[in-house]
Formats: C-alpha cells, sequence, structure tokens
C-alpha cells in the first residue's frame, strides 16, 4: 500500500465537529473552486495557502507533490513540482507556503524536511535543510512565515520549535521544546508574522496560540480546548492581516476564528458541512490586501474565498464536538515514525 494512503487511514477519522458562530464581523462566501484529482484546479489534500501582492493565490497540493497558482476569483494560472526525494524542485507531501517581499515562494517540502525556494512563475531557485535536529535541520517541518524583514520562521514540528533564517536561508535562531508550558510545543502546525514583527504560532495539540517577539521571546497566549469562543480543536493553521488581526483555522470545529493581536475574540464564522461557507476540516488560511480570506479544506479538496460582510450574525452556542483528528498535527508520534518507515522503504523500491 502506498504511504500516502496509510498515512490517510491514520490521519482522518471523522469529521463531525459542530461549531460555536458568533460575532459582529462575519464574512460571506464570493469564491469555490476546487474538486479531487491531478488536473488543473483539482487537488489531492490542498493544505497550505499563500497570496502575493498581485492578489494571486498559491496552494500546496500535498498529495499530487505540486504548487497550484491561481488569481483571486480562482481561475488557474500555472502549476509546478513533482514527487521526488533530491533534485530541487521535486516535492514529497509539500505542506506550508510563504511568499517572501521580493516575489519569491518558500515551500516547506515536509517528508523531505528541507524548504525549496522558487520564483513566482515556479522556476527552482533554492533549498536548504535536511533531517535531523541541529541548527538548520528539520523534522517533519510544516509551515512558513517571512517577515517584514524578510526573514524565515519555519515550524519544526517533530522537534517541538520554530527556527529563524535570515534572508539568504541562514540559520539565525531557534526557540522552543516538547511541552505545554508557555514558549513549549506540542506538533505546532503554523507559523504566521504580524505587520509589528510579531510571531504567532498555532499550537495545534495544546489546542491554543502563541505570541512571540522577532527573537522568541514569549509575549501571551490564548485558547484552550472546546468549541466556545477562543477556544481550540486542533488549531491547524494562522494568519494575520494588515491591521494585525490574527485568524485561526480551528479544524476540530469546522470554523474560523478571529483575534486582535491581544488575543481577544472578534467573530468567527462556519459550520460542519460541504456547501459554500461550511466546513469540512479547514486547513490553510490566508488574508490578502483587502482582507478577503482564503481557506483550503484537505478533506474535500477545495478553496474558500470569504470576502467581508456588514450583515451582522446571532451568536449560538452548539455541542461540544467529539475528537476528530487533523491530517498531519494530530497523527502523533507513531504516525510520523510509521511515515518515515514507510518513505525509507519506497526509496529502496
Amino acid at each position: 500500500m502506498k504511504p500516502v494512503i496509510l498515512l490517510f487511514i491514520l490521519s482522518i477519522i471523522a469529521l463531525s465537529a459542530i461549531p460555536a458562530v458568533s460575532g459582529q464581523e462575519p464574512y460571506e462566501v464570493s469564491a469555490v473552486w476546487g474538486a479531487e484529482g491531478d488536473g488543473e484546479g483539482e487537488f489531492m489534500g490542498p493544505y497550505g495557502i499563500a497570496v502575493d501582492s498581485d492578489g494571486d493565490i498559491y496552494v500546496v497540493d500535498e498529495s499530487n507533490h505540486r504548487i497550484q497558482k491561481f488569481d483571486s476569483s480562482g481561475t488557474f494560472v500555472a502549476t509546478w513540482g513533482v514527487e521526488g526525494y533530491d533534485e530541487g524542485g521535486e516535492l514529497n507531501h509539500p505542506t506550508g507556503i510563504a511568499i517572501h517581499p521580493s516575489g519569491n515562494v518558500y515551500v516547506v517540502d515536509n517528508y523531505n524536511h528541507r524548504i525549496q525556494v522558487f520564483d513566482e512563475n515556479g522556476e527552482f531557485l533554492d533549498l536548504w535543510g535536511t533531517i535531523g535536529s541541529g541548527s538548520g535541520e528539520f523534522s517533519f517541518p510544516t509551515d512558513v512565515t517571512v517577515d517584514s524583514s524578510g526573514n524565515m520562521y519555519v515550524t519544526d514540528f517533530a522537534n517541538f520549535r520554530i527556527q529563524k533564517f535570515d534572508p539568504d536561508g541562514i540559520f539565525l535562531t531557534a526557540w522552543g521544546s516538547e511541552g505545554t508550558g508557555s514558549g513549549e510545543f506540542s506538533y505546532a502546525e503554523a507559523v504566521a508574522a504580524g505587520p509589528d514583527g510579531s510571531i504567532y504560532v498555532a499550537d495545534t495539540q495544546n489546542n491554543r496560540t502563541q505570541k512571540f517577539d522577532s527573537s522568541g521571546t514569549f509575549l501571551l497566549e490564548w485558547g484552550g480546548p472546546g468549541d466556545g469562543e477562543g477556544e481550540f480543536h486542533y488549531p491547524i493553521d494562522i494568519a494575520v492581516d494588515a491591521a494585525g488581526d490574527v485568524y485561526v483555522s480551528d479544524w476540530g470545529n469546522n470554523r474560523i476564528q478571529k483575534f486582535d493581536s491581544g488575543g481577544n475574540f472578534l467573530a468567527a464564522w462556519g459550520s460542519t458541512g460541504d456547501e459554500a461557507g461550511q466546513f469540512s476540516g479547514p486547513t490553510g488560511i490566508a488574508i490578502d490586501s483587502d482582507g478577503n480570506v482564503y481557506v483550503t479544506e484537505w478533506a474535500i479538496n477545495r478553496i474558500q474565498k470569504f470576502s467581508p460582510s456588514t450583515v451582522p450574525v446571532t451568536s449560538t452556542t452548539m455541542p461540544s464536538p467529539e475528537p476528530t483528528t487533523a491530517p498531519l498535527g494530530y497523527i502523533g508520534l507513531a504516525g510520523v515514525v510509521l511515515a518515515m518507515v514507510l518513505i525509507t522503504r519506497r526509496k529502496r523500491e
């Protein structure tokens, strides 16, 4: 059996969460695209997502081992990447993506334990990283973000840390360890840089968001397990808009939550389902300069675009959901080890 099939069996058990929805800043669907497959505009597990300064959308098509580029309405523009383990441009279950101020595209090549750099047209430029726990090494990195100075921050998933690099990929610092305390992580999936240089981390298995300065000094945290306002059920991605507001894809609660930079709850939207405006495992999230929100749904292979609405939402509270399993962030160490064994075996075949 192929590794991706086994990982799928391990990683997705159910999508039965029923979230709470509330807030005064709702969003409405303005575009939906995608379907299962390997053609243009089709996906096999869309994961990370990013928006460039022109409003073009870049989507990590995880199990198709490629990146797809669209315009802001979802019209296909380009694709690049093939499955592989060695050469630049070869990808092995990529997960995260970010756009550098230069316009270059940074891709987290998860199973290959490295970062790859492309130009906006998908031409390979550079790569760095290998498996390990030393400086500049990774163990299943999941996400990357870029601050206004061009420095990069990577979630080093199974090493329970954040690593920081300069614009050339030179290691600068790292912080974090396994645990539940402030500045500690439990399989943190995602990282985002705020306009003031603050760094936000979706601490997935700890069901919280942590905030740091650009050197890794802990500032604050918020969250906890549950489906109430400001609570999470496997937060799996995080994004920050130009005003400094923070958006979290709350995977197990099938919703998006929005906070200010101090962690104060502002809004939430979404419910369980596959209709427009509903979610079945919201995964990646990105915000464009106009405040539009783009969300990938790994489980049902589509992208939804949300635009700010002036229509108020009535607050409601639903029963707490049964636990669900996220695609990568909640497979745990056993799943990671099995994935490594399967990859090694596949390379030998």
